[in-house]
């Protein structure tokens, strides 16, 4: 009987250990992501206000973050589905890729998914662009292609748990 349960216990114990954490990230006080603990910070662009990474599973996610005002000021009029066809448009040449419309709160987003290579290598990107009343994001997370699958439910919780900081910006659409 002991053993029974000291064997249930390890179990249990181990069983837990490969849980993956999670942890809110805020950046620059503007918004919040939840992201996995496999992840650390990486370094791919200065325009990214967020980047994470973990090379030994290959994947990847950054953000950029633009200021509306800042496209009024040349002159530019984007609503989400320009700044998502922009967005997508190095990873879909051929402009044949319907985005799917979510929302995030109250906030209106466009993803779609993209198949490309590095290096020789199939890789996934994910392209999510989301609009709030006062800004764009473009969210980029990219993955080896095999594993696209097994990480679908990390990159949705990414994705579903962005959220900007003070809810007076968000926009309802």
């Amino acid at each position: 009987m002991k053993t029974t349960a000291y064997l249930l216990l390890l179990i249990l114990f181990f069983a837990s250990c490969s849980e993956t954490k999670w942890s809110d990230v805020t950046v620059n006080n503007k918004y919040a992501l939840q992201l996995p603990s496999y992840l650390e910070p990486g370094n791919f662009t200065k325009d990214a206000s967020l980047q994470y990474q973990n090379t030994g599973k290959e994947f990847y996610l950054m953000m950029i973050d633009e200021d509306k005002a800042q496209f009024v000021k040349y002159g530019l009029e984007y609503d989400l589905a320009t700044y998502f066809k922009v967005a997508a448009t190095k990873y879909d040449t051929a402009g044949l890729v319907a985005p799917t419309l979510l929302k995030l709160g109250s906030d209106s987003a466009r993803t779609a998914d993209f198949k490309g290579t590095i290096n020789g290598n199939e890789v996934l990107f994910k392209i999510l662009a989301i609009e709030t009343k006062t800004s764009f994001y473009k969210l980029i997370i990219w993955m080896m292609y095999r594993d696209k699958d097994s990480y679908a439910p990390d990159v949705d919780r990414i994705i579903h748990s962005f959220h900007q900081l003070d809810t007076r910006l968000s926009i309802n659409k």
